[in-house]
C-alpha cells in the first residue's frame, strides 16, 4: 500500500471518499482481467462476497490495446487481467493508472456483467477518482485493438462495505443481459474507506467489426 498528500483540489459534485488531512493512505478498491478464454474453456470462479481487494497484484500486462475510455471523465486507461484473492475478494492492478478486469468472470459483450475496478487516490492520480461523477446515460466503451464496445450507465450506487455482500451476487451475476460494472472505493474517514461506488452499465452500442476475440 502507498501514501500520497491530499490534493489542493476541491472534491467534485459527488465524491464522498476524501476527508481533510496531511497525508491519507490510498487504498485499492480495483481489479482486473484481460480476455484471454472463452465461457466454455475457464472454470466458474466462486462469486466474490467482499468488496475488491486492498492488496496490488502483479497483473499481466495488456494485450492489443485493451482499454476503458469513459469520454464524460477523460478516462482513458489500460484494462489489465487480474484474478481472485486467496480470500475470496476481486485482485487490483498495482497501477494506479490502470483498471482490471475481472479474468474469472464474464468477458465484455458475453452474457453478464464484466466487473471493471480502479484505484481512487486523494492527491487525484487514481484512474477512477472521478468516477461518483457518471450520470445515468454517460457513455464507457471497453475497446480491444479495432473491435469496442460501448455501455450506458443504468445505475449508480454507494454502499456501505459491510453490505457489499448483499449486492455481490448480482455484481458478479454470470446470465442475462451483456453489461459491465466499474468499482472504486469511497468515503475515506482517515484510517479506511467506508464504501464502495459501483457503476452500472449496459451494452446498447456495438461497434468495431464482428464479436469480441479475446
Amino acid at each position: 500500500m502507498t501514501h500520497a498528500a491530499l490534493s489542493d483540489n476541491p472534491p467534485s459534485r459527488k465524491r464522498r471518499w476524501i476527508v481533510a488531512s496531511a497525508v491519507v493512505l490510498v487504498l485499492a478498491c480495483a481489479g482486473g482481467a484481460a480476455f484471454l478464454l472463452t465461457a466454455d474453456e475457464k472454470p466458474e470462479a466462486a462469486t466474490p462476497k467482499t468488496t475488491p481487494s486492498t492488496e496490488t497484484t502483479k497483473a499481466q500486462p495488456a494485450k492489443s490495446g485493451d482499454r476503458v475510455i469513459i469520454p464524460s471523465l477523460d478516462v482513458d486507461a489500460p484494462m489489465l487481467p487480474v484474478g481472485t484473492t486467496s480470500e475470496g475478494a476481486q485482485e487490483v492492478p498495482s497501477s494506479m493508472e490502470a483498471t482490471g478486469w475481472w479474468k474469472d468472470g464474464s468477458k465484455p459483450g458475453q452474457p453478464g456483467n464484466a466487473v471493471i475496478v480502479g484505484h481512487t487516490a486523494s492527491k487525484g492520480d487514481g484512474v477512477f477518482d472521478e468516477l461518483g461523477d457518471l450520470d445515468k446515460g454517460d457513455k464507457i466503451t471497453v475497446s480491444s485493438g479495432k473491435k469496442s464496445l460501448t455501455y450506458t450507465v443504468t445505475k449508480e450506487q454507494v454502499l456501505e462495505v459491510s453490505k457489499f455482500a448483499t449486492v455481490a451476487d448480482e455484481i458478479y451475476r454470470r446470465t442475462g443481459p451483456s453489461g459491465i460494472v466499474l468499482m472504486t472505493c469511497g468515503d475515506w474517514n482517515g484510517t479506511r474507506f467506508e464504501t464502495t461506488v459501483i457503476i452500472t452499465a449496459v451494452l446498447k452500442v456495438k461497434a468495431g467489426n464482428g464479436n469480441w476475440s479475446r
